[in-house]
């Protein structure tokens, strides 16, 4: 039977894990949990995600229930999502709100509800879960840093060019602009390897706001001669310190002029550093930091795929494609990738791959072509890390030299520039 809304197990004779149905009573308990563990500033968030969000009825919220006091002491949620990645779409989910009182923690609470999780996983295809979560804590349930997320750069508002720009002007967008939205962000992220799908309607719920705080973004429109030619959307970083902004193309001019705008619209800052949340390899990251911005560490989603097989039978077009714009066209062999737990073979035959098995245990390393420890291997596979960079931080990721070229065909270091919805 599907796990849907409104499941339930009983985990011992106090407490019952659940999945919310969509009872405003709930949705007061599972506010209560949250105000407890991440602050008053979060409760308008989780009202417009329950009761609002384009895909509120795909969205589960999970809990655990003490039976006897009613209260829910422990619990996070499971949103869906779609990125895209050389113009196919995957399946994902990003797990969020987690949540457990102080005084049950250390008790297997997450763990159990992550059992539960995976398995929705499973039954839905979802081929990883992403997190935005806080460092190490999620190793324990197999995630792995991949993909960066928070990239940051700080910035004097005295830096800011001064030249004149009054032939372009700043406004607020609105639905009416979704379609000139809609065409840059493509064009855009089409050279990006995973990206998140544009869909209008969550695209308004999240980035088309009268005002905005670390979860809602407004949008706005750069016209010349009043037309519009670029796009940017603008807010607060999750932690209030940092501008967050998402652009598309921009010509130099534009960039600036987006500039003006936030310190012009900031100035009370005074001479307070700008700090902005924007990705380093963009061509706006760059012209910041080239205009003197500092780029500090950075952060990356966290990322978990629960099923390797079928997380390569979902990709196996995009190797495919790979394999046949190179040099191994028509290739017809076993390929053997291992995280030295588990070694998934892709069986080519004139360069198509027709089965992918899964074999368990310890690999045969002179069968094998490329074998990653653990979740390190996520790296290689999500295109986020090279053999070489993988090799310089741990010494038994092992590969067959003669699979060398192979392997950096199947799976070549690209840049990635994914986001969520939620």
């Amino acid at each position: 039977m599907k796990i849907k809304k409104g499941y339930f197990q009983k985990i011992d004779e106090k407490f019952t894990l659940r999945i919310a149905t969509e009872d405003k009573d709930e949705l007061e308990r599972i506010l209560e949990l949250n105000l407890k563990v991440h602050g008053g500033t979060i409760k308008k968030y989780i009202e417009r995600l329950y009761l609002k969000h384009p895909k509120k009825n795909e969205i589960l919220w999970f809990y655990v229930e003490n039976i006897y006091s009613n209260q829910i002491i422990s619990g996070f949620t499971l949103m869906p999502l779609e990125w895209e990645a050389e113009g196919m779409v995957l399946p994902i989910c990003e797990m969020g709100l987690v949540s457990t009182l102080e005084e049950y923690r250390g008790k297997g609470f997450i763990a159990k509800m992550n059992e539960l999780y995976e398995k929705v996983m499973a039954e839905r295809g979802y081929i990883f879960s992403i997190i935005r979560g806080i460092p190490y804590y999620y190793r324990r349930f197999n995630y792995e840093f991949a993909i960066p997320l928070d990239e940051r750069i700080t910035f004097s508002p005295e830096k800011v060019p001064t030249e004149e720009l009054s032939n372009l002007s700043v406004r607020k967008a609105n639905s009416n602009d979704i379609l000139f939205i809609k065409s840059n962000y493509n064009k855009f992220h089409e050279k990006f390897y995973f990206n998140m799908k544009f869909q209008p309607d969550c695209f308004i719920f999240r980035f088309l706001n009268d005002d905005f705080d670390d979860n809602m973004l407004s949008t706005f429109i750069l016209e010349e001669a009043g037309h519009s030619v670029a796009y940017f959307s603008l807010g607060m970083s999750y932690d209030n310190k940092a501008f967050t902004i998402n652009v598309a193309q921009l010509t130099e001019e534009q960039m600036i002029k987006i500039l003006q705008y936030i310190k012009k619209s900031y100035e009370k800052m005074g001479g307070v550093n700008l700090e902005f949340h924007v990705k380093y390899d963009s061509e706006f990251g760059r012209f910041i930091i080239h205009l003197g911005g500092v780029a500090h560490q950075s952060y990356g989603w966290q990322i978990r795929i629960p099923i390797l097989k079928l997380f390569f039978e979902t990709i196996k077009k995009i190797i495919e494609k790979r394999i046949e714009h190179s040099k191994f066209q028509g290739l017809s062999k076993k390929v053997v990738i291992s995280n030295y737990q588990e070694n998934i073979e892709l069986n080519f035959i004139n360069g198509k791959i027709i089965t992918v098995q899964s074999v368990s245990g310890y690999p045969d390393l002179e069968k094998c072509d490329v074998a990653i420890p653990g979740t390190m291997l996520i790296k290689l596979i999500l295109s986020d890390k090279t053999l070489d960079e993988i090799n310089y931080i741990i010494d038994d990721a092992f590969w067959n030299p003669s699979s060398r070229l192979l392997i950096d065909t199947i799976f070549p270091k690209k840049m990635s520039y994914p986001d969520t919805y939620y």
